[in-house]
């Protein structure tokens, strides 16, 4: 296709795992909830394009906009105000960021199972043979688990490296 499927990647099921939640979280983190929705905005669309490529299975009903875009907006907000909540609690920045990310990938899971049943529920049951949607989120945990840890580690590691040297001048700045 025209664009690589690079942040993707496809299972034998028909299904595609993602890692692009991690920029959508981190923009939501080091820029807030616009950017954040932004950023989800693009992820969304990059994931329309994929469906779009899709030879069938789950990632066909990706089609959707309401499937494959409005979860991933959601995310970017979703992150944002989850670490707002956590930084108002007092937790430190670097640990709110990296929980921050996982409770919003979590979300996201959460966000396009029920997306997916609530727009494409019929087709959603059929190729799950009848199960329901308790069914089909189990399924999702381990990939989700894998995501959230992700995650977590990523995002609380940039982040807390930006945290950390805001404001400092880099030696380099101070060679010249």
């Amino acid at each position: 296709g025209l664009l690589p499927a690079i942040g993707y990647i496809r299972l034998p099921w028909g299904l595609a795992i993602t890692l692009l939640h991690i920029p959508t979280i981190l923009g939501a983190l080091i820029a807030g909830p616009l950017a954040g929705a932004c950023i989800g905005l693009i992820f969304g669309l990059t994931s329309l394009y994929q469906a779009s490529q899709s030879a069938g299975g789950l990632d066909i009903l990706f089609v959707n906009p309401l499937i494959s875009v409005l979860p991933r907006v959601l995310l970017g907000l979703v992150a944002a105000y989850i670490f707002i909540a956590l930084t108002k609690v007092k937790f430190p920045k670097a640990v709110g960021s990296a929980l921050s990310a996982v409770l919003a990938t979590l979300c996201h899971t959460i966000f396009v199972a029920l997306a997916l049943y609530a727009f494409a529920g019929s087709q959603v049951t059929a190729l799950m043979e009848g199960a329901g949607l308790g069914a089909f989120i189990l399924l999702l945990l381990p990939n989700a688990a894998s995501e959230a840890i992700a995650a977590g580690i990523i995002c609380g590691g940039v982040t807390g490296v930006l945290y950390a040297t805001a404001g400092k001048k880099s030696k380099l700045s101070q060679e010249s």
